[in-house]
């Protein structure tokens, strides 16, 4: 599938909230205990004002997906990741990683890092089929750790895994 990278324009908010919140009923598809999250609601429009967005668009320029990326502890965490439905399986979500992590050496970070669901297998497993491994303890930063307290208050953290993704050196990184 063709697609195009971009940065967001003018009126892609709604789109992308609305591309997230139909992102979320494969979740009911796939039934299990992680069901109702086909039911919360999408991310906040404002929440996109914070960070970096990316935005995967189709040759027709229709969005079929995005990424919103934030500096956060030395590493860019990305808040959060959807690829419209019918695109998923296509290359889409593996594009925006790859961008998210193209970001994140631009920017000199340690990698990226993001929170998600150990399961169903386009979450934890998939993301670990992309080199993520679980975030060291260690590796937790203030940041972070307010993020995933914020989780508490409405996840089973059982259900949930940090994971991480070191960058590899750049040419003229210091050694």
């Amino acid at each position: 599938m063709s697609i195009r990278l971009r940065p967001p324009a003018d009126g892609d908010v709604a789109r992308l909230v609305a591309l997230e919140h139909a992102s979320r009923r494969r979740y009911a598809v796939h039934g299990g205990a992680l069901a109702w999250v086909a039911g919360m609601p999408a991310m906040a429009p404002e929440r996109f004002d914070r960070g970096e967005t990316v935005v995967a668009d189709a040759v027709d320029g229709t969005p079929l997906g995005y990424v919103l990326l934030e500096p956060l502890d030395g590493l860019l965490y990305i808040v959060g990741i959807a690829v419209a439905p019918e695109a998923g399986g296509r290359g889409v979500g593996r594009a925006l990683m790859a961008q998210a992590e193209a970001r994140a050496s631009a920017q000199r970070l340690g990698g990226t890092s993001l929170a998600t669901f150990r399961e169903p297998p386009w979450n934890g497993p998939w993301f670990r089929r992309l080199g993520y491994v679980p975030l060291p303890e260690h590796r937790i930063g203030p940041g972070l750790a307010a993020v995933l307290a914020r989780h508490a208050g409405f996840l089973d953290m059982a259900t949930r895994e940090t994971l991480w993704k070191s960058r590899a050196p750049a040419a003229g990184d210091a050694t």
